[in-house]
């Protein structure tokens, strides 16, 4: 992986970011990426396995699912573009096997990541999540963690 004085800036501040939960980790990046002078965007990547015992899985199918994320990733995105106004925001919505395995991908155009940190309920183990500690370990730029409450 090469270094971050190694790259070109991309001219992109990217946030992992899904739903209203993420509401501070958008928050963070939107005032990066405006302090900066930079672009924001927004990956929104989700795993259908995790939704296969839901009602909806089993009533709608995927594209009920793929229909809920994007509303989510849209209403969270429009909070960021109304809280600034002249910054350039961009969203994407992304269907994966796995979420880290797209966000790390991603992180190759990008100047910094920041990524939330939803904490585990219990106190064994690592504090971290999977994605979190994969994007922390592989990403290609720089990474914020912004903890969740």
């Amino acid at each position: 992986m090469p270094s971050s004085d190694d790259r070109e800036p991309a001219g992109v501040v990217l946030a992992g970011a899904r739903d209203e939960c993420d509401k501070e980790t958008l928050r963070v990046a939107a005032c990066l990426a405006a302090r900066e002078g930079v672009s924001l965007r927004v990956l929104s990547a989700w795993v259908f396995l995790e939704n296969v015992g839901s009602l909806a899985a089993m009533s709608d199918g995927v594209g009920r699912l793929a229909a809920d994320q994007a509303t989510a990733t849209a209403r969270l995105v429009e909070l960021a573009r109304k809280e600034f106004p002249d910054l350039t925001v961009t969203e994407h919505v992304v269907r994966a096997g796995s979420v880290s395995e797209v966000l790390v991908a991603a992180t190759a155009d990008a100047d910094v990541i920041v990524i939330g940190s939803r904490r585990r309920s219990h106190s064994m183990g690592s504090p971290l999540g999977r994605v979190t500690h994969a994007v922390l370990h592989h990403a290609h730029c720089p990474v914020v963690v912004v903890p969740h409450p």
